[in-house]
């Protein structure tokens, strides 16, 4: 009996010790470079771990994919695929959004994904809204959304910051715009909720700059920020106002902290972690044994009492 309290203890706090910390599978931009990361983030320590080769382009989203693989757009528009166990990206294809060439040259392109009940969707520079072909990577128009037009279509110092994400079953995107010549706001930031089917963004409320990632996990959204002249931040968010709560920084390897250099672009959940499912099997194990063992000192409880059939 003793063994087997303390192999339930064992158990039990080898799973809640893997609880305590939660990961989830991140995209991340280093801005030194252009290059792009895979790899999990830790919502309790910040910490990034790198999974794989640095990727050579910058990914933004992340969505589910195909056969256990992950989802995200590189910076040429394409739906990538990324296999989580190894980190490696191909190409499925471009997304196709609407053509059109802004007076400056910017081409417009896919900027982000996220994906709601088995559909991925995705937003362009100009703010439409479309669902995409996980096979194809094509792209079909649902609408306008009415966020703001990236400011890089009009200006070549303008960048934005845009997060798409599901909290609830529901569709939300985050968005802002700044000025990196002048370091003046161009569209303040702001949380919106997506209609799926008609494509058109309400505004929620005001919310953090710099979000260019969130997910929800277990009840909580969490949002991050790229800090550009201070540190990223992992955020708690509350879809229900876009008010949000500093948690800590994210760091990210091979250069920890990265003051504008990693940002991370994109966070989607990772499965259930394994030891949940160990402690699961240690007990009914347990109880296992226990029940055998039972049921054989009943067997031998009823052999003793019961006289033999040549008695």
């Amino acid at each position: 009996m003793y063994k087997q309290r303390k192999l339930i203890i064992s158990l039990a706090l080898f799973a809640a010790s893997a609880r305590a910390d939660t990961f989830v599978y991140a995209v991340s931009t280093n801005y030194n470079n252009f290059t792009g990361q895979f790899g999990t983030l830790s919502l309790t320590t910040g910490e990034f771990n790198q999974i794989g080769a640095a990727i050579p382009g910058p990914l933004y989203g992340l969505a589910p994919g195909p056969n256990g693989s992950l989802l995200s757009v590189s910076g040429t528009g394409n739906l990538d695929s990324i296999n989580p166990g190894t980190g490696a990206v191909s190409v499925i294809g471009a997304i196709s959004v609407i053509g059109k060439v802004s007076p400056i040259g910017v081409a417009n392109v896919a900027d982000t994904i996220a994906e709601l009940n088995g559909t991925v969707y995705a937003t362009d520079l100009y703010g439409n809204f479309y669902t995409v072909n996980t096979k194809t990577g094509a792209a079909t128009l649902v609408g306008v959304t009415g966020l703001p037009i990236c400011p890089a279509v009009t200006n070549p110092a303008g960048v934005s910051d845009e997060a798409l994400f599901t909290d609830g079953g529901k569709l939300f995107a985050t968005f802002d715009g700044i000025n990196l010549a002048t370091s003046s706001v161009v569209d303040s930031p702001e949380l919106y909720q997506i209609n799926p089917v008609t494509g058109v963004a309400t505004l929620v409320g005001p919310t953090a700059f710099g979000l260019d990632a969130a997910l929800q996990v277990n009840g909580t959204a969490y949002g991050f920020a790229f800090g550009y002249t201070a540190s990223n931040s992992v955020l708690s968010l509350n879809v229900a106002n876009g008010n949000t709560t500093f948690l800590g920084d994210y760091v990210s390897s091979p250069v920890a902290g990265g003051v504008n250099s990693f940002d991370i672009e994109g966070a989607i959940p990772t499965p259930e972690p394994a030891p949940i499912g160990l402690l699961a099997i240690g007990v009914a194990a347990v109880l296992f044994v226990r029940w055998r063992r039972f049921y054989g000192q009943r067997r031998g409880w009823f052999a003793r009492a019961t006289p033999s059939r040549g008695a």
